[in-house]
Formats: C-alpha cells, structure tokens, sequence
C-alpha cells in the first residue's frame, strides 16, 4: 500500500477585516449547536487529467482561497468556548484567525488515479489518505483545513475538512463554488453574497435551545467528547459507488403509480428498499429509520436568504416496521412515509426543533439509515482551472446504513454512494441495480 508523504504544511492568512455581519463572532444557532460534537466533513475532488504543474496548481488554489476568505470569514475562524456565558461561537477576532487555514501539499506514490477514479468500489485506504483532518478534542478548534495531493503518474486531488458547525452542505457548496470560481476565472466576489448573520433565524427561545442542544450534546466544554471512528471500524464497511442515469430514474418514478415522486423520493425508496432487503429484514418488525435533513432556508418565516452559508436544515426522521420496507409493497410505502416527512418538514420546518438532539440520541443503533447530500449538488462542474473533477467522494462515510447523492458526471444522472456491512454489499447492488 502506498503512503501519503507531507511535502508542506504553510497557512493561508485571511487578510484583516472587517468583514461581512455579524463581523468577529459568530453566534451558533440552534441548527449549529447540533454539530459542535459529531464528525466533522471531508470530502475530497480527484482530477486525474490535470496537466498543470504542481507549483502552479498549488500557488492558484492558495491565492484564490486568500480572495475568497474574507466573503466567508467564518471559515478561517475557530470554534471557541466561553465559559461566562456557557455560549459557543465562531471566533474570527484577529488572534483567532492570525493561525490561517492548514493548507497541506502531499504526494501519494506508486497509485495509479485513473484506477481510484473509476473503480465503484471505494479504496478507503487510500481515500482518507487525500483529505486532511481537523482536531475538536478540546475548543478552541480549527474549522477548516485543505490538502492538495500529487499522484507520481499525474493528477492532483483536492481535499477539505469541515466543521459541521460553520456550515450545512449547500452552504459548503456555495463556498467550494465561490473557491473554484476565483480560481477558474478570478471571479470576485461570490455570487449570490455569503451570508453569516445567524441572528436572521429567529424562533421563540432559540439562544436557549442552543444551548440546551449543546449542554446535552457536550456536557464537559470545552472539552468536546466526538464521536470517534477507528480505521478498523471504517474497514469493517463496504462503500461502492452507483452512477443512475435518466432513464433509471424515470423508471423508478413510474412505480410509484399516477402521483410521481421527486428524484430523492425515487432514489432514496430503491436504496431504502435494498437494504432493508440485502439485510433479509422480511420478517423483521422491529423499527426502520430513515434519517435525513431538509433545507429551510426559503421555509422560515420570514425566508432568509439564499446566499445564507450557516446551518439552516430540519432534522427528519421517518419510521416504519422494518419489514414493510422490505417486503413486496416496500417501494411505495417507502415513498409515502419520505414524501410525508418532507410534507411536514416543508409546512413546518421547526416544529419540534426543542426535542431534535433528544430523538438523535434515542436513535436505536443499527436500526437507521442515513441519507446524505443531494441530487441537486453539482459537484462535477467544480473546476479550479484544469477540468472537471473525474471523481467526487465523502471519505468521512461512517455508517453501516448510509446513502450519499450528488448530482452526477454526466447530465442527467445522479451518483449515489452506499455504505453497508460488507456481507451485504453484494446483495444490496444486485437489488440496487435492478
């Protein structure tokens, strides 16, 4: 097995502020509170036929993320601790952010990344290899840290790590947007404007939920207790990579009788349905979870605004017996009880937040499955400057039970990545597939 081996580690420095509202704290709201103690994001961008020097590639992406940073300063800050008010917040005062961002160069020999690029199977191996990491033992923490990876037979990989707690994913995209549009084009500044004022959510009592969120969810800050996955524990899973095309979905929506689903709906029922049946879950009447999260940006009232970078999603949970999910009428009730949850979610986007970190931590383990991400996340048109990405990847896939979407390489398709047991990875895509 090939090694990573660190070229070099520099900073990138945010130039001096100010910077955009709320300026140098940034208060966590009740949907960042959620985060301070999970696992944080890393994903990675392979570009197997990037035919540009390394230097170059190294010296665009540093200076097109040094005049991006102030528009998202938030990310150049610290997850801090205060003790006289037991609030959390983004730090983004001056000592704060002097440290920079990480920015790491490294080389992974003797790998062939026309071969990780295309093979359905995931080498985790070598995928965690490609994204740096960040350390939230104790706040105050780093929020952000970025590896830029050459392969000795051409191609680089761009690698992120993410503080859950500064952004939700389409808040993350609009960043790693903005990043490659700076880079591609000299694009400045980012469009639509970043938004990081987190008090344009407003909910009766919400600093106090926060906070609750946080004193059940941390309980010993700033010491910060994460959830902790060994290499061992991530190997023990299988991850493969299905790539749906148009046709595939218009077929799943056509089963589902005269009122059609949209294309999370379809696709999340079919993978939903082949786990529950890759498991042999017929005669299981335990519970069936479906975990996922919904944007609520143009849900509130009053809506904030699209360009708004801070968590802004609902938690949803949809229940069932296992056992009807995976028998003869599981796709159908599969789309019922997702399209209900999201109906409820969509007409009531905060209903209930007081109760969301209590029910996360009821979950039953091994009885949920987490959906992740989303067909509409066009992760493929992310080109810094040498071409669109051959491969886009979440490293950070920690469940047996999780399903990552993003709208696909080719038009009109959708890739979703699946993490299982590996016993029942083969079964799962025979009935995937089908």
């Amino acid at each position: 097995m090939g090694t990573c081996r660190i070229l070099n580690v520099s900073r990138v420095l945010i130039p001096p502020g100010p910077y955009p509202a709320p300026g140098e704290t940034i208060q966590l709201s009740l949907f960042d509170s959620v985060w301070v103690s999970l696992p944080h994001i890393q994903r990675f961008f392979l570009y197997p036929d990037a035919n540009v020097p390394f230097p170059s590639i190294v010296e665009s992406l540093k200076s097109s993320l040094v005049s991006i940073l102030p528009f998202f300063h938030p990310f150049a800050g610290k997850l801090t601790y205060i003790p006289s008010t037991c609030d959390a917040i983004i730090d983004c005062s001056p000592t704060a952010v002097g440290e920079g961002v990480a920015f790491i160069e490294a080389e992974l020999p003797d790998i062939d990344i026309q071969r990780i690029a295309r093979e359905e199977n995931h080498d985790l191996e070598y995928f965690v290899q490609l994204v740096p990491d960040i350390f939230v033992e104790e706040l105050p923490a780093t929020v952000l840290a970025v590896q830029v990876t050459k392969f000795s037979n051409g191609g680089v990989a761009i690698g992120l790590a993410v503080h859950h707690t500064v952004s939700d994913g389409k808040g993350l995209w609009r960043f790693i947007e903005a990043w490659a549009a700076a880079s591609l084009k000299g694009e400045i500044p980012p469009r639509p404007m970043p938004v990081h004022d987190r008090s344009v959510i407003t909910y009766p009592g919400g600093n106090e939920i926060a906070k609750d969120f946080r004193r059940k969810m941390c309980p010993h800050l700033p010491k910060v207790e994460s959830s902790k996955y060994s290499m061992q524990d991530r190997l023990r899973l299988v991850r493969r990579t299905f790539t749906i095309d148009k046709s595939k979905i218009n077929l799943l929506k056509q089963k589902s009788g005269d009122e059609k689903p949209s294309t999370f709906v379809a696709l999340s029922a079919q993978a939903l349905v082949s786990i529950a049946r890759a498991r042999g879950l017929e005669n299981d009447n335990g519970p069936f979870i479906i975990g996922f999260l919904t944007d609520c940006r143009s849900r509130l009232n009053p809506p904030i605004a699209e360009g708004y970078i801070g968590n802004c999603v609902s938690y949803c949970y949809a229940w069932s017996i296992a056992s009807e999910i995976a028998g003869p009428d599981g796709f159908l009730r599969t789309c019922d009880i997702l399209k209900e949850a999201i109906r409820k979610a969509t007409e009531e986007p905060l209903t209930g937040c007081e109760g969301w970190v209590d029910e996360f931590m009821r979950l039953p383990a091994g009885r949920v499955v987490f959906l992740v991400g989303s067909p509409r996340f066009r992760a493929y048109e992310t080109d810094f400057g040498w071409g669109k990405p051959g491969r886009v990847e979440l490293a950070s896939m920690n469940h047996d039970g999780e399903v990552v979407m993003l709208g696909g390489k080719d038009e009109g398709t959708i890739q979703a990545s699946v993490a299982l047991s590996a016993q029942h990875m083969d079964e799962f895509t025979r009935m995937f597939d089908c």
